[in-house]
């Protein structure tokens, strides 16, 4: 009977020390687990971090996107606008061809003498206005002035494209107007300077290049037009005088436009638009269809204003532009950049 208690004795510590193990099994057990949990709740905040990071570029992405489609129809806009413009003009002159007809076919002779007799007159008023004295001109009036004569413009800029652009401009003496957009590149600064010191127009395009923002109201506008302005002159203490409307003037609310044309012209600015576009501001446009879109269209407006894109990514352009710039020298164009005294291209 002894025995007895000696055999509780020892059954109890058994048991004691299996608890004892168990319990300590379970808690390494638990802190495996909870390292892991850790483990895992760290790389999900991780992932958490990056799938905003990564939204907030697709947001970025999107805005530009949105931007570059409103801009492309805008364009297909312009261009409709000019098609039409272009079959008004030929009905009207194919309407003048058949009344001349008319006036031909009913005309008497005493009609066909009087325009004998005024062909002559002509003929003797033409050979009077030949210039017998080409040394008389007065001061900024010349001869020249009656050349051929194209203002290529550029927009968007500056980029790492703008010195290449330069570079090639330089080989043609050409000239040429840069229409920037404000850029946080210290490089990209420096462009600028290079702009002026290189005897090219200087313009504004905007600051933030948001459509939505820009046009919202007048005051929107010249905000956005301060910060571009500004930092234009603390970079090459060069004042800006010309503008372009982002996406051209007719691009916002007419309310809103000529309320902004008002206000920028009584502080001396002059705003341009173009009449022969690259169509470079599509990602499709090829080399070959900016050579000739430029080219085929040149000759057919006076005072052509050529837009082009010196922004990022427009390679396409950079490569067409030696084409562009050999074939409308071959063709007698001199290159000029534009001023207040360029006689203006408006879509209004």
């Amino acid at each position: 009977m002894k025995k007895t208690p000696l055999i509780a004795a020892i059954t109890c510590g058994i048991l004691l020390f299996a608890c004892c193990g168990f319990f300590a099994y379970q808690c390494f057990s638990l802190s495996s687990r909870c390292q892991n949990l850790e483990t895992e709740a760290l790389k999900l905040k991780e992932d958490n971090s990056k799938l905003q990071e990564d939204n907030s570029e697709l947001d970025t992405e999107l805005a530009d996107s949105s931007a570059q489609l409103k801009e492309k129809e805008n364009y297909a806009a312009g261009q409709k606008e000019y098609i039409s413009e272009l079959s008004e003009q030929i009905d009207s002159l194919t309407n003048g061809e058949a009344d001349d007809t008319e006036n031909t076919d009913g005309s008497s002779e005493n009609d066909n003498e009087a325009n004998s007799s005024s062909e002559d007159d002509s003929d003797a008023d033409s050979s009077s206005s030949s210039d017998s004295y080409p040394n008389l001109y007065a001061e900024g009036c010349s001869p020249e002035d009656t050349q051929k004569v194209v203002y290529l413009t550029f927009d968007d800029g500056p980029s790492n494209l703008t010195p290449q652009v330069l570079d090639l401009l330089d080989r043609y003496n050409a000239k040429a107007t840069f229409f920037v957009v404000c850029k946080n590149n210290e490089e990209y600064e420096e462009y600028l300077s290079d702009i002026v010191e290189r005897g090219h127009t200087l313009a504004l395009h905007s600051y933030s290049h948001n459509y939505h923002e820009i046009y919202a109201s007048k005051d929107a506008f010249l905000r956005d037009y301060e910060k571009v302005y500004d930092w234009v002159v603390e970079n090459t203490g060069y004042t800006p005088s010309l503008f372009r409307f982002p996406g051209g003037s007719n691009n916002g609310s007419s309310y809103v436009v000529n309320d902004i044309i008002d206000e920028m012209e009584e502080r001396g600015f002059q705003y341009f638009d173009w009449n022969v576009s690259s169509g470079d501001g599509s990602e499709l446009t090829t080399t070959s269809n900016i050579i000739d879109n430029i080219c085929s269209n040149v000759g057919n407006v006076e005072n052509p204003v050529v837009l082009m894109h010196d922004g990022r990514g427009k390679n396409a352009t950079l490569a067409a532009l030696p084409s562009v710039l050999e074939y409308l020298s071959d063709h007698g164009y001199e290159f000029r950049s534009l001023d207040k005294n360029v006689e203006t291209v408006h879509y209004r």
